[in-house]
């Protein structure tokens, strides 16, 4: 009888806290198509190097700095550059067979924003959902 009260105690417990956090509501910035997918690339092509948020980290560049006005890649022409020729000389690849010009251009438009403090760090929403 102890075990069986002792196991709905339990199941009380976790089960609550299980459903609480299901029904948390996101809370991540709301980004627009474009940053969104910028966000989404990024993640998939740049963020093992570069760091999660554009933080940077010891293997890469921080490109909040980057591409902050005054930085290498400040200007959506400079970016595009390095993003596909790369920079060997450093250890980083060229993308140019890897993402496309319009996932290039998403993929600045969210580092842009994080440069300039208009996208806060975090898993991104699209806007609208």
């Amino acid at each position: 009888m102890r075990r069986r009260v002792c196991g709905l105690v339990l199941f009380a417990v976790v089960g609550s806290a299980g459903s609480g956090w299901a029904q948390t509501p996101r809370s991540g910035p709301k980004l627009g198509p474009k940053e969104y997918e910028g966000w989404r690339q990024y993640s998939t092509h740049c963020a093992r190097c570069h760091g999660q948020d554009v933080l940077g980290n010891p293997v890469a560049a921080d490109l909040r700095k980057s591409a902050a006005a005054g930085g290498p890649v400040a200007t959506q022409d400079a970016f595009v550059a390095v993003v596909k020729a790369g920079r060997p000389s450093r250890g980083m690849p060229g993308f140019a067979s890897t993402v496309s010009d319009e996932q290039t251009d998403a993929i600045y438009a969210y580092v842009k924003g994080r440069a300039d403090g208009k996208i806060p760090a975090g898993r991104p929403q699209r806007a609208g959902q």
